[in-house]
């Protein structure tokens, strides 16, 4: 079984560079463009499911996939991004700012910092990991397509290749609308490949 994972496609926020967390943020005009390319990816691929989390960037990228395939997405609350509590809607300068340099501690070592309001990051990996658990023991064969946010997708990347979150985190790129694959048929998973852009040629600047 082959399980496509792609990140949603961009946002206004993602453009401004601000915390989104699960803020529910629609996609940005180039992030429907994005959406769109993304879908035409799997264009006559044999999909059997589209997974998607609940949040509106990321319902409207499996929306577009959907209109594609022919598969209507199903809504999987335990994909959604990390809760990021009090920083959401603000940039990293406001929260460092704010709160005394909190965001170059989350980007060196995420477990040592309390956000308020939000999800411990322990807890989100473990949502994430028993969310991807589920699944993947409904599908024996066949390819799906779990639409998702970065931090959810390197949460598994680092699982799966066993590597330390923190420092895949300053290593790996995830670029929105980003297409990674991984074969299930091996416990854990083994990656194919990571963040596959070809697809989003001419569709503007990384954000």
């Amino acid at each position: 079984m082959r399980c496509y994972l792609v990140r949603h496609a961009q946002t206004q926020w993602n453009l401004e560079n601000r915390i989104q967390g699960q803020s529910d943020q629609p996609l940005s005009a180039l992030g429907c463009e994005q959406a769109a390319r993304a879908a035409g990816y799997f264009s006559g691929r044999p999909i059997h499911a589209v997974y998607t989390s609940h949040l509106l960037r990321s319902r409207q990228t499996a929306d577009a996939i959907a209109r594609v395939t022919g598969v209507t997405p199903s809504i999987v609350p335990g994909l959604a991004e990390i809760d990021l509590g009090s920083w959401e809607g603000l940039t990293p300068e406001e929260v460092d700012a704010r709160y005394g340099g909190a965001y170059q501690v989350w980007q060196a070592t995420p477990e040592r910092v309390r956000i308020p309001d939000g999800e411990a990051v322990r807890a989100f990996h473990a949502r994430v990991r028993r969310t991807f658990a589920q699944l993947a023991a409904g599908h024996r064969d066949g390819e799906i397509i779990i639409v998702s946010h970065g931090g959810v997708i390197a949460s598994w990347l680092a699982d799966w290749v066993g590597a330390d979150y923190d420092q895949l985190l300053h290593r790996l790129v995830l670029d929105n609308a980003g297409i990674s694959g991984v074969d299930c048929r091996t416990a854990p998973p083994s990656v194919l490949w990571v963040n596959a852009v070809e697809h989003l040629n001419h569709t503007g600047p990384r954000s």
